[in-house]
C-alpha cells in the first residue's frame, strides 16, 4: 500500500521544524519546538518531523511505551558526554526535571529540542506519573501541580521558542523564516587542539598541574558546554605524547560521564579509567589524576584523593541535573584550604558546544532555576538582625513570585552540592512539604524545608516495616528508627523531618538557623506532631551544630550514605510526651550498642566522626569502671602494655570522653586516637600512620598521657593511685 499523504498540520509543523533547524545551523545555537495538545496528535507530529529530518543523532524520550524508539526518562543520564542534534522530550507521561536537564545538555549547536506536552492551560490539572517520586505513601500520583503551572507559563512567555498548539489553526502558528541561513562553521581550534581562549587558558592550567610543584590542585568550573572535560582530554593527550611512561587516571560518576574527556585524550596504555571508590581503596600509582563531573562525587571521597594523590584537577558543572558546581566549590573549598592551600581555581565562560546567547539555555536556566543567585548581602549589624523575620511561606504564593523562588532555591544550591532540578519540583509540590524562611528587608537570607512522615495507623503495616519487609516511600524517619534502630512503635508517631536548611553566607553563625527549627518545633507542637528530626552525612561540624539546638542523636547508619559519602545520623527533638518516650529511647538505646557498633560495621568511620557520636551520648554508668581504675594508672603512669589496657581503656573512653572533651582537657585529634584504639580496635600501625605518630613507641607514649587526662578527674576508686608517678 502507499504511504498516506501527511497531513496539513505535519506538512505546516515538518516546514517550520526543518527552518528551524537551518536556523540553529546558521548561528550554532540551539532551537525549540513546543507541540502541545493530544497525546496521540503530538506524537504523530513528532514521527513526522523524525522522518523529515533522517540521518540526525536523535534521541526520544518518554516515560509511555509508544512508540517503539522511545527510551525511558532515565535514560537521560546515559546522555551525559554524548552529543545529539535532535531530542524529542515526551511531557506526556510526566515531566522529570532532572532528566530534562541531562538530556538538553547534550544536544549542540545547530541541534533542535521538539518538546511534547498536553495543552499548557491545562497541564498542571493532568496527573503527572513522575509525582510519585514526590508523594509519600499513601499518596498516589499528583496532579502536575505549581511546578508545572509555573513551568507553562515559562515555555508561553519565552519568545524563542516556537510553539505548535493544537487547538489553534495553522495560520496562527509561527511560520517558517523565508531564507535559511547558511551553516556557520563551528570554531576552528587552534593548534593545540583548543576551541577558545577559555579552554587553551584551562588547558594550560591542567598543564601547569603536571608540570609544577606538588599538592597545589586545579578546579574547572564551568557551564555545560564549555569545553571543560574536552580541555582536560587534550592536556592528558599532550601529556602523554611527551613520555612514554607517565600515567594518568580518570574518575567520574561513571565511565560515560567522562566519554568526552576520554574521546579527546585518544586511546593510550598510560591512561586508564577507575571509580572513585576504587580510587581510595586499591590506590593505583598516577602522576596525574583527573576527576571529571566532580560535583556528582561524594565530598569525602574526593577529600581522600587529597590525601592520595599528589596531583589533581577537578572539573564541575556550575548548574547541573547531577548536582551545582556551585554548592560543590563552597563545599569542597574548606577540604582544599585546609589539605591544599595552593589550590587554583579556572572558570570557563565561552561556549563551545552551542554559540553564546543559546536561547535553550537560557530556557533551561530559567524553567529549572539552575542560575538561581543569592543576593548580595552588607556585613550585618546589630540593628539589621533585628530586623530580620522568620514565617512560613505560602507556596502558591512562592511558585508566582520569582523574586522570592529564585533566592530561596539559590540558598539551596548554593548550601547543598546536590541539589537538583528535581528538588525545585519537591519544593513546590511535594505532599506534606513546609516552607519557611528567614527575611531580611523582604530578602530571604535563610530557609528551612521540612516534610511530614509518620503517623500510620496499621498495625499490620508497622509490624512489616519493624521486620525489614516493607519501606513506605516518604517516611524516611519512622523507617529508619523502627528498622534500624528497633523501635517498633516509631512509624505510628507523627513528625517533621528537616530536608533542606539554608542560610546566607554572609550572615551564618548569627542564629538564623537557629530561628529556623525553633518556629519549626513551635509549629509541630501547636499541631499536635510529636517529633521533629532530619537526618544527614555526619561531620564533627553538623553533629556540633544540632546537638546545641538540643537535639538528640537516635541512630547511626552502618553503611556510606551514596550522596553524601557519609554515615548518615538520625537526630530527634521531642514535642509531646510520647515523642519525649521514643527519643529517650533511641539515644540510649544506641548508647548501650555504640561499643559494638564502632568495633565492628563502623570500624571504619573516620575517628574523629566516632567521637564525635560519642560526644553526643549520654555516657555510661562510671561504677563499671572501680574495678577498672589501678589497671589504667599502671597503663598511664607506668609500663602495663596497651594489649593489656584495651579493654579498661575501652569503657574508660566511653564513660570520660564526651565530658573530658567539652572541658577542654583533651583535643579532638586526641579524642579521635583513643576511639580508633579503644573502640574501633586498629592495629597499631595504622594508627602510627593514620595519626602520624613517629613510631609505634611514640604512639603509646601518647596514649599514656592521653588516658591520664581522662583520669585526672576525680573517680570513684582511684584513690591515691590517680596521681602515682611513672617509674623508670
Amino acid at each position: 500500500m502507499p504511504t498516506p499523504a501527511p497531513s496539513p498540520q505535519a506538512t505546516a509543523i515538518v516546514a517550520l521544524a526543518r527552518a528551524l533547524r537551518a536556523e540553529a545551523l546558521g548561528c550554532r545555537q540551539r532551537r525549540v519546538l513546543l507541540v502541545s495538545g493530544e497525546v496521540g496528535w503530538c506524537e504523530r507530529q513528532a514521527l513526522a518531523v523524525l522522518a523529515a529530518l533522517p540521518g540526525l543523532a536523535t534521541t526520544w524520550l518518554s516515560a509511555r511505551a509508544s512508540p517503539p524508539q522511545a527510551e525511558p526518562l532515565g535514560a537521560a543520564r546515559k546522555l551525559l558526554g554524548g552529543e545529539l542534534a535532535l531530542l524529542v522530550y515526551d511531557a506526556h507521561g510526566g515531566f522529570d526535571p532532572d532528566a530534562f536537564g541531562a538530556a538538553t545538555g547534550a544536544l549542540i549547536g545547530g541541534g533542535l529540542l521538539l518538546l511534547l506536552t498536553p495543552p499548557l492551560a491545562e497541564w498542571s490539572t493532568l496527573t503527572d506519573p513522575q509525582t510519585a517520586r514526590l508523594a509519600p505513601w499513601p499518596h498516589p500520583p499528583q496532579p502536575g501541580g505549581r511546578f508545572i503551572a509555573r513551568l507553562a507559563r515559562v515555555l508561553a512567555s519565552d519568545p524563542a521558542l516556537a510553539h505548535i498548539d493544537q487547538s489553534q489553526p495553522p495560520a496562527h502558528w509561527p511560520q517558517p523564516a523565508p531564507r535559511a541561513p547558511a551553516p556557520a562553521p563551528p570554531p576552528a581550534p587552534d593548534a593545540e587542539g583548543a576551541a577558545s581562549a577559555d579552554q587553551a587558558r584551562a588547558i594550560a592550567a591542567v598543564l601547569r598541574v603536571a608540570r609544577g610543584r606538588a599538592h597545589r590542585p586545579l578546579v574547572l568550573s564551568a557551564h555545560r558546554g564549555r569545553g571543560k572535560s574536552a580541555a582536560l582530554g587534550i592536556a592528558a593527550r599532550r601529556l602523554l605524547a611527551e613520555a612514554e611512561d607517565y600515567r594518568i587516571l580518570v574518575t567520574a560518576p561513571n565511565r560515560g560521564a567522562a566519554a568526552t574527556l576520554l574521546g579527546h585524550a585518544g586511546s593510550h596504555s598510560g591512561l586508564d579509567f577507575v571509580a572513585p571508590a576504587d580510587l581510595l581503596d586499591r590506590h593505583p600509582a598516577a602522576d596525574l589524576v583527573l576527576v571529571d563531573e566532580a560535583a556528582a562525587i561524594p565530598a569525602p571521597l574526593l577529600e581522600g584523593l587529597l590525601h592520595r594523590y599528589p596531583r589533581l584537577v577537578f572539573a564541575a558543572t556550575v548548574h547541573g541535573y547531577e548536582g551545582t558546581g556551585r554548592g560543590f566549590e563552597l563545599r569542597f573549598r574548606d577540604a582544599l584550604e585546609r589539605h591544599t592551600p595552593g589550590w587554583r581555581l579556572e572558570r570557563l565562560e565561552q561556549p563551545i558546544r552551542w554559540a553564546a546567547h543559546d536561547p535553550l539555555e537560557t530556557l533551561g536556566f530559567r524553567a529549572l532555576l539552575l542560575d538561581a543567585a543569592i543576593p548580595a548581602i552588607d556585613p550585618p549589624s546589630s540593628t539589621t538582625l533585628a530586623g530580620i523575620t522568620c514565617e512560613r511561606l505560602d507556596r502558591d504564593t512562592l511558585a508566582g513570585d520569582e523574586t522570592t523562588l529564585g533566592a530561596l532555591f539559590g540558598l539551596l544550591v548554593q548550601a547543598h552540592y546536590q541539589t537538583r532540578p528535581a528538588d525545585l519540583r519537591m519544593l513546590l509540590d511535594g505532599p506534606g512539604v513546609r516552607v519557611y524562611a528567614c527575611r531580611l528587608a523582604g530578602r530571604v537570607v535563610a530557609t528551612l524545608i521540612a516534610s511530614a512522615e509518620g503517623g500510620i495507623d496499621d498495625p499490620a503495616l508497622r509490624a512489616a516495616i519493624f521486620e525489614g519487609r516493607r519501606r513506605p516511600r516518604g517516611h524516611l524517619l519512622p523507617q529508619t528508627l523502627s528498622a534500624h534502630a528497633g523501635l517498633a512503635e516509631a512509624p505510628a508517631l507523627r513528625a517533621l523531618r528537616v530536608v533542606r536548611i539554608a542560610t546566607h553566607p554572609a550572615l551564618r553563625r548569627h542564629g538564623l538557623g537557629a530561628r529556623l527549627l525553633t518556629t519549626l518545633q513551635a509549629a509541630a507542637r501547636a499541631e499536635g506532631l510529636d517529633l521533629v528530626g532530619t537526618s544527614f552525612g555526619a561531620t564533627p561540624e553538623l553533629l556540633a551544630f544540632w546537638r546545641h539546638q538540643g537535639w538528640r542523636l537516635a541512630q547511626v547508619g552502618t553503611s556510606r550514605n551514596a550522596a553524601s559519602g557519609e554515615h548518615a545520623v538520625v537526630l530527634l527533638a521531642a514535642c509531646s510526651a510520647a515523642g519525649e518516650r521514643l527519643a529517650t529511647r533511641a539515644e540510649r538505646r544506641l548508647g548501650a550498642r555504640i561499643g559494638v557498633l564502632l568495633a565492628g560495621p563502623l570500624r571504619a568511620l573516620d575517628p574523629r566522626i566516632a567521637a564525635a557520636l560519642l560526644s553526643a551520648l549520654p555516657p555510661p554508668s562510671r561504677n563499671a569502671l572501680e574495678e577498672d581504675i589501678a589497671e589504667l594508672h599502671a597503663f598511664a603512669n607506668a609500663h602495663r602494655t596497651l594489649e593489656a589496657s584495651l579493654a579498661p581503656l575501652a569503657g574508660l573512653t566511653r564513660v570520660r570522653l564526651a565530658e573530658t572533651l567539652r572541658a577542654g582537657r583533651i583535643t579532638p585529634d586526641e579524642a579521635a586516637l583513643l576511639v580508633a584504639c579503644a573502640l574501633q580496635l586498629h592495629a597499631p600501625a595504622t594508627l602510627v600512620e593514620r595519626f602520624s605518630a613517629s613510631g609505634r613507641e611514640a604512639l603509646t607514649e601518647q596514649l599514656r598521657m592521653v588516658t591520664g587526662r581522662l583520669l585526672e578527674a576525680a573517680m570513684p576508686g582511684a584513690g591515691a593511685d590517680k596521681t602515682t608517678p611513672r617509674t623508670p
